[in-house]
């Protein structure tokens, strides 16, 4: 697995700290903590800074930035009381914390701005600054060849091919390079290579290295022709074009007093090219989209069966929603909108009894996107309450959507890279028709994780990953770059941090795949946007913040026209949604209401979510959904008093449905979309849409 990291430093400064000195400021200083399993963990601190309210703190972070693992941070200011004991902070004042993760301050691009508190009071602003530590990260490429080499074959000229080679630390020379052998030939000239200097020669320029130059056999064995000792800054410095080394074979040296050397070695050019980091096109505002694809066949079970993949089980999640939190919870720091097109196939529309391998499973056709990772599993549970699990298990339909999100045009100015996750149970049944769509996708901005759940076979998926061998479509085209990363969940369920582990697994390759379509289109990373001055804000670690809030922007989305903007609630009402981790993504009503209800007999709960959060309703049968609606009643919830209905839409709007028995519920869903269906008797599952919006 693919050890790919950058490292980042990061630069703090803090704004109108609380003074908790009675005669004098704060001497406030910043400890960094990161979390490991349950624990927080100090990584270190900043200087004191006596006397300031709004301090810019010399003292930098240096850590480990990987993409593909989520890196909880916590940083708290103190007022630093007992400057004898200034590293333990038991013995100091808290001003204020913040946590957030490694992601979130990345994905920010220059400058990350959050809120202090304690015990819920706000105690200021702190600001951070990120920047990759550069490593002498470059490409090196060099054009050999070589002439007067001794002759090796007895009825003809040599066959030769040369090795390089770096020393280590204890003396010994480990291969980086081998050349192809030219035949018949003792004046050579091979082809031009790149190398990154990570692998020539550690990012060393004076790092010794070793070319030898050999006679290629066909029975596999080698003659020596000979070899010489070299580093990068000596062929650089001799101006490239005239740079040569003599070739030396020890044994012939020993045997001939008159011996010379076996050929010379001729360095025609050598470029270096410095190169560019996964963090250099995230701060240049590259978008990383995750688009989800969720199975929703037979093969799973009946989800109101307790052995169903598809299960809602309150007492610990699924492999499905096991799946969707470990890695897009990773992912969703990197969408500045938030918003996640999430679709399903295999299954049983039961209105009208039609199959689709590739059904929004917001039911909305027009905008099948939904707001941040709570949306994305909002969305997979009432689709679990609107269809019937079928088949069969059939990929290029949604490959084929996904392709079209990732068609739209990456261009220097406009930056976007496409992630497709998909989780499924079974071996797919058109197998050629998902090679053929892999093939073509390999040349788009996009990459495909694979999650298996279940005991399944995945035989298959693990040809699809295509790790040895390149994927061939029909036409006997093959894949330009690989795309695709398989891993089945079972390997890691038994683990401890199984989420963790999954995550990094899956998406440690991204980076690099990246960065080879963004070389393949000669793509490089702008400069990092310019941003205007921003307020300090609320978040917690993974999310981002909500409302984003810059000056002259709204806090919420307005959505389309004559689309209400997200409810913000009656007077004392958090707006929705509120944020943090732990907190339910939907309202659970006003004072004295129960929350929403959990279905009809027999029916599993809609759903019933994590420990502390609200269930979803399932509208099952003869039950009204929310709102509670007969005639005449107010729409739900009426919220306390003084308060005004949720919501009660745009302009031209009508508020959520009233309802009569055996009506679907509406849930809520992100900003710009068409409510989900009506679910009348005979209807179809896809929304009327709003003003100027066509039904289906």
């Amino acid at each position: 697995m693919s050890d790919v990291y950058s490292k980042v430093e990061l630069s703090i400064e803090c704004t109108n700290l609380k003074d908790l000195d009675t005669f004098s400021k704060s001497d406030p200083a910043v400890f960094l903590f990161q979390k490991k399993g349950r624990e927080w963990i100090k990584l270190g601190r900043t200087e004191l800074i006596e006397n300031n309210l709004n301090p810019k703190f010399a003292t930098t972070f240096t850590l480990k930035y990987h993409f593909e693992e989520i890196q909880d941070l916590k940083f708290i200011v103190y007022d630093i009381d007992d400057k004898k004991h200034i590293d333990n902070p038991k013995n100091q004042d808290i001003i204020g914390e913040m946590t957030c993760t490694l992601a979130d301050i990345v994905a920010a691009g220059q400058r990350y701005e959050r809120k202090l508190r304690h015990k819920g009071e706000p105690r200021g602003g702190i600001r951070i600054t990120v920047e990759e530590v550069q490593d002498s990260k470059f490409d090196v490429t060099l054009q050999l060849s070589a002439s007067k080499l001794d002759k090796k074959d007895f009825f003809g000229k040599s066959d030769p091919f040369f090795v390089i080679s770096k020393v280590q630390e204890g003396g010994e020379f480990t291969v980086v390079y081998r050349s192809n052998p030219i035949m018949k030939t003792l004046n050579p000239k091979w082809p031009r290579f790149t190398i990154g200097s990570q692998k020539l020669c550690s990012g060393d320029w004076d790092r010794t290295l070793k070319i030898t130059v050999s006679d290629w056999n066909s029975d596999g064995s080698e003659d020596l022709i000979g070899e010489a000792l070299f580093s990068l800054k000596d062929i650089t410095k001799r101006g490239g074009s005239v740079s040569q080394v003599e070739l030396i074979n020890p044994e012939l040296k020993k045997k001939k007093s008159k011996y010379t050397n076996s050929g010379v070695i001729h360095f025609g050019s050598v470029c270096t090219t410095p190169v560019h980091s996964f963090m250099d096109y995230i701060k240049g505002g590259c978008q990383v989209s995750l688009m989800v694809a969720i199975d929703f066949t037979a093969s799973n079970g009946k989800p109101t069966n307790p052995t169903s993949l598809h299960y809602n089980d309150p007492q610990r999640d699924n492999e499905y929603v096991t799946a969707i939190k470990s890695v897009a919870s990773v992912l969703v720091p990197y969408d500045t909108d938030q918003m996640f097109p999430v679709f399903g196939f295999g299954a049983k529309f039961r209105q009208n009894g039609e199959v689709s391998h590739c059904f929004p499973l917001n039911f909305n056709p027009q905008n099948p996107e939904v707001y941040g990772l709570e949306g994305i599993l909002g969305s997979y549970w009432y689709a679990l309450s609107m269809v019937d699990l079928h088949g069969p298990t059939n990929f290029s339909s949604f490959l084929d959507t996904a392709k079209k999100y990732a068609s739209t045009g990456v261009t220097q100015e406009r930056q976007q890279y496409y992630i497709l996750l998909v989780i499924t149970d079974g071996e797919i049944t058109d197998m050629q028709n998902t090679i053929d769509r892999i093939v073509a996708a390999s040349t788009l901005p996009l990459s495909i994780v694979i999650v298996g759940v279940g005991g399944a076979n995945f035989s298959k998926m693990e040809i699809l990953d295509a790790d040895d061998n390149p994927l061939v479509d029909k036409y006997n085209k093959k894949m330009e770059r690989d795309i695709v990363q398989f891993v089945p969940l079972r390997e890691y369920q038994s683990r401890a941090g199984a989420n963790f582990s999954l995550a990094k697994e899956t998406l440690a390759e991204i980076p690099g795949q990246l960065l080879s379509f963004m070389r393949s289109k000669g793509i490089k990373p702008n400069p990092p946007p310019l941003r205007a001055q921003q307020s300090f804000r609320e978040g917690g670690p993974g999310q981002a913040p909500y409302p984003s809030g810059g000056p002259g922007q709204a806090p919420y989305p307005t959505g389309g026209p004559g689309q209400a903007p997200y409810p913000t609630g009656g007077p004392g009402q958090a707006p929705y949604p509120t944020g943090g981790p732990g907190q339910a993504p939907y309202p659970t009503g006003g004072p004295g209401q129960a929350p929403y209800p959990t279905g009809g007999p027999g029916q599993a709960p809609y759903p019933t979510g994590g420990p502390g959060q609200a269930p979803y309703p399932t509208g099952g049968p003869g039950q009204a959904p929310y709102p509670t609606g007969g005639p005449g009643q107010a729409p739900y919830p009426t919220g306390g008093p003084g308060q005004a209905p949720y919501p009660t839409g745009g302009p031209g709007q009508a508020p959520y449905p009233t309802g009569g028995p055996g009506k679907a519920p509406y849930p809520t869903v992100g900003p710009g979309q068409a409510p989900y269906p009506t679910g009348g008797p005979g209807q179809a599952p896809y929304p009327t849409g709003g003003p100027g919006q066509a039904s289906n």
